[in-house]
């Protein structure tokens, strides 16, 4: 799974098309003369006629987005100086014939995609992580390190601890709290996350067996995972962090262990870095 920041703007200061790529739930790219070649009928690097005419930074953003991107890595949203969003993708490659997403002023197709469950919960936060002018551009382990940190100090202000240490200066809430039910995953997202929590169980298990020769259990009684090291019963809840946050995850896992009832001795919550 890699990590990118994607920015949706035709040109440096141009119109930006970051709510047409929201509306139809797709990051899209395009450059003149390639707006109109579907790449997936060409091999990396061809017409080779035509992407001679592009930028070294134009090549490697439409590179990345055509034959790089894969199903399940994370993209950003830098507009501006702010990170607007964040999505999973869950389609490879593509190229819309039908021409339904366009430059706002002139018109020119960002038929280049590839299909992305939005998070649409995003705090903003500001981080440029870059000012290198790539529109896409792959993430280092501590840039997403450092976009996960901020995500967490700007959850909403509900959730802000300054609220619970002074709750004589909290105002009443206009309205009553929302009773509705209401479900975290999308079926979109769910096909991602789903085939990702069980590669990150089965990694697990493995590394679990070649580092300290144990044998692990998985999804037994509604537990990921269950081994018992130094005579202490460990159970592993484990969690795919994306939209949820790292924070909210955390706390997820170690309510479900509670749940369990098992009065544990250690509790173990697996992230993907």
């Amino acid at each position: 799974m890699k990590f990118w920041r994607m920015s949706f703007r035709a040109g440096n200061r141009g119109p930006p098309v970051w709510d047409q790529c929201l509306r139809f739930g797709v990051a899209a790219i395009t450059y003149h003369p390639l707006e109109l070649t579907d790449l997936s009928k060409h091999p990396q690097g061809e017409p080779k006629h035509l992407w001679e005419q592009l930028e070294p930074s134009q090549k490697a953003s439409l590179r990345r987005l055509a034959y790089e991107m894969a199903t399940g890595d994370v993209i950003y949203v830098k507009d501006g100086p702010k990170i607007v969003d964040k999505g999973i993708v869950t389609g490879a490659y593509r190229f819309d014939s039908q021409f339904r997403l366009a430059d706002p002023k002139g018109g020119a197709p960002w038929a280049h995609q590839v299909t992305v469950d939005w998070s649409r919960q995003f705090s903003p936060i500001t981080r440029l992580l870059g000012a290198e002018p790539l529109t896409v551009k792959e993430l280092s382990s501590a840039d997403v390190e450092q976009l996960e940190k901020a995500e967490s100090e700007a959850a909403p202000p509900g959730d802000q601890p300054s609220d619970l240490a002074h709750p004589e200066t909290s105002a009443p809430r206009a309205q009553p709290l929302v009773e509705d039910a209401y479900y975290r995953e999308s079926p979109a997202r769910l096909k991602v996350i789903v085939p990702l929590h069980n590669r990150l169980s089965n990694d697990f298990c493995k590394w679990l067996k070649r580092k300290h020769k144990i044998a692990a259990a998985q999804e037994q009684q509604r537990v990921d995972i269950r081994f018992t090291a130094k005579n202490l019963a460990v159970l592993a809840e484990l969690k795919i962090c994306f939209g949820a946050g790292t924070t909210r995850s955390i706390r997820e896992a170690l309510g479900q262990l509670l749940e369990y009832n098992w009065g544990i001795r250690w509790i173990v919550n697996a992230i993907p870095g």
